[in-house]
């Protein structure tokens, strides 16, 4: 099953991110929206923030219904205003705990804790493979 990650900014009153699924039997795939309020990430954050969950979704496979829930990670992402040129995300995907380190101004903290803490929430169903992966700056 493919799966396919997307990024969504939206207007209006607050809300707190959030990730809801699609799946199509149909057509043999999976999507993963990631929605945000607009306030809470750019449009540069959105892209580069597609291009790291997608690098994630190559590596993780959602638990088939027989198979025991894994366990809680932890999740979290640190905001910094010293990162290299063009260097907007790295991710330290690793057994025990995943690490965002993300350019300062991409994103906001609190939208950074809802997000990583709803990660965290769900990753007893995926089964990952472990890596580290960066996104870098592109024109949007």
């Amino acid at each position: 099953m493919d799966l396919i990650i997307e990024v969504e900014r939206h207007k209006g009153a607050w809300f707190a991110p959030y990730m809801k699924d699609h799946i199509s039997e149909a057509e043999d795939r999976a999507t993963v929206v990631f929605h945000f309020h607009w306030d809470d990430i750019t449009d540069e954050g959105a892209a580069s923030f597609a291009d790291v969950f997608t690098q994630q979704a190559l590596r993780w496979k959602p638990r088939t219904p027989e198979a025991p829930r894994g366990r809680q990670i932890p999740v979290w992402m640190e905001l910094r205003s010293d990162m290299g040129p063009r260097c907007d995300i790295v991710v330290d995907d690793m057994p025990d705990y995943i690490r965002y380190v993300v350019r300062a101004g991409l994103i906001t903290q609190r939208a950074a804790d809802a997000i990583t803490r709803s990660q965290s929430e769900r990753s007893p169903d995926w089964v990952r493979l472990p890596a580290r992966y960066t996104a870098q700056s592109r024109a949007v």
